[in-house]
């Protein structure tokens, strides 16, 4: 009786030494090794998801649920949705929508608001990984930029031709 009590504890032991590593690389495949987020919301709305989102660049639309800042060789960063990438980003969402924005540049991105509708405060700077969550609760034309500034420890990355200077234009109705 007492062997199969030790067999049993046995078992129990190497179960959860198994499962505690198994569990957190679940965890960083549903959420993403670097993935830290800053929301930021008008009060008094709900989050609703990206449904009936459409994205138009200069020339293209497609649905997504969000937008990621990638490095480029030639203008240092741009605008990608997946499908497309640019500098200069336009959007018509509807109210209560979000969008999330992810970093994935070597430079650090601080979203700033040009014009529009407030949105009280936008979140701090975003390093490689990270990612602001933005909800439009009112209609209008929302207009963004981003204020770049080097991440400390990243190796210095050559490109041609001057920093593209990232926009983003969100009409919301």
């Amino acid at each position: 009786m007492k062997t199969f009590k030790a067999v049993g504890v046995g078992l129990m032991v190497v179960g959860l030494l198994l499962a505690v590593p198994l569990a957190a690389i679940a965890i960083n495949l549903t959420v993403g090794q670097h993935d830290t987020t800053n929301s930021v919301a008008m009060p008094h709305m709900s989050s609703s998801g990206m449904g009936g989102m459409s994205m138009s660049g200069t020339q293209t639309s497609a649905a997504a649920e969000q937008l990621t800042i990638i490095h480029v060789q030639k203008g240092c960063h741009v605008w990608s949705n997946g499908t497309s990438q640019m500098a200069t980003m336009r959007l018509t969402m509807k109210p209560g929508q979000m969008l999330r924005i992810m970093n994935q540049d070597v430079d650090m991105h601080r979203m700033i608001e040009l014009s529009g509708p407030d949105m009280m405060a936008l979140g701090g700077p975003m390093s490689q990984g990270q990612v602001d969550t933005l909800t439009f609760a009112q209609p209008g034309v929302y207009r963004f930029g981003t204020k770049v500034s080097a991440m400390k420890g990243m190796p210095e990355v050559e490109t041609t031709g001057p920093d593209n200077t990232l926009r983003l234009t969100v009409s919301v109705a």
